[in-house]
């Protein structure tokens, strides 16, 4: 991946950490796993903080896409663990699949104060938008 002369702006939205995009719709929690300290929890379960992300690099665009002027949002499903990484993204809206990969791949790096139940950090299952926009 490299640099394109092309500018283009990023955005990522926590979507359990703000406003809820128009059509956008909470995930359902998991079905708790055998073992207790692996259940995952939804983004609205009761008693559940939202997971805050503190740090959210900014993807890359293909160098294909800025030359396509392809721009839009990428949803993901991902597991925020306790210990404030990501887990398991998982892409729920495909906008380019070049785009797809690097929203994927950038996702995996940001880092998250957890979601607490009962003041403990837990697993949350969230939605995170990633929007390209080229200029």
């Amino acid at each position: 991946m490299t640099s394109s002369p092309l500018r283009w702006v990023h955005s990522a939205v926590l979507v359990a950490g703000l406003t809820l995009p128009l059509g956008a719709t909470a995930l359902p929690a998991q079905d708790p796993p055998q073992n207790p300290s692996e259940v995952v929890y939804g983004q609205f379960d009761r008693g559940i903080t939202r997971p805050k992300a503190t740090y959210q690099p900014n993807p890359g665009y293909s160098d294909r896409a800025a030359r396509k002027k392809i721009q839009g949002t990428v949803l993901l499903s991902i597991i925020v663990t306790a210990e404030g990484t990501v887990r398991d993204p998982q892409v729920t809206r495909s906008l380019d699949k070049d785009l797809d990969k690097n929203a994927v791949e950038c996702v995996q790096k940001w880092k998250f104060e957890p979601a607490t139940k009962d003041g403990k950090p837990v697993a949350t299952h969230v939605a995170v938008e990633v929007s390209f926009h080229v200029q």
